[in-house]
């Protein structure tokens, strides 16, 4: 029986395709503090709550709190588990919070992996998006995170 080669280019094209998919939703980076009055309690609890859900059912194999904020929060990141693919859908949900803008700076970075930064703290200052929703700074280069829709 004769290989057709392009059915193996196909399957080998799936297999790549599958690969850099996976690798570019490996890591998110988690901030989420209090910018002058505390942080939003009902979106630091929820946003606890899918971080303990996607701990629980292996969707994270490493899970990392790289600081805690002045007015509550942390900045943590967390990777993917290789045995479960529920790893982008857990971003998603993480991207669905949405704290009050005017008490809680929030974002959520898609990353390679978590990065080093247990030696790396911030100020925890903040900055004003266009949208009225606020940003903290970001280890280990402590710029400031993305806006959100940016």
């Amino acid at each position: 029986m004769k290989k057709s080669p392009i059915a193996f280019i196909f399957a080998a094209l799936l297999v790549t395709a599958a690969g850099a998919n996976a690798a570019d939703n490996r890591a998110v980076e988690i901030n989420i503090n209090g910018i002058g009055p505390g942080v939003d309690e009902a979106a630091f609890t929820t946003v606890k709550q899918v971080i303990g859900n996607a701990v629980a059912n292996g969707v994270i194999d490493k899970f990392i709190v790289n600081g805690r904020g002045i007015e509550g929060g942390f900045f943590a990141c967390a990777e993917s588990s290789s045995r479960n693919k529920g790893f982008v859908s857990f971003i998603k949900q993480l991207r669905t919070i949405t704290p009050n803008p005017s008490t809680t700076a929030y974002s959520i970075n898609a990353v390679e992996a978590c990065a080093d930064t247990s030696n790396t703290f911030c100020t925890q200052d903040a900055f004003m998006c266009p949208d009225g929703s606020y940003v903290g700074r970001v280890p280990p280069s402590c710029e400031f995170a993305p806006c959100p829709g940016n």
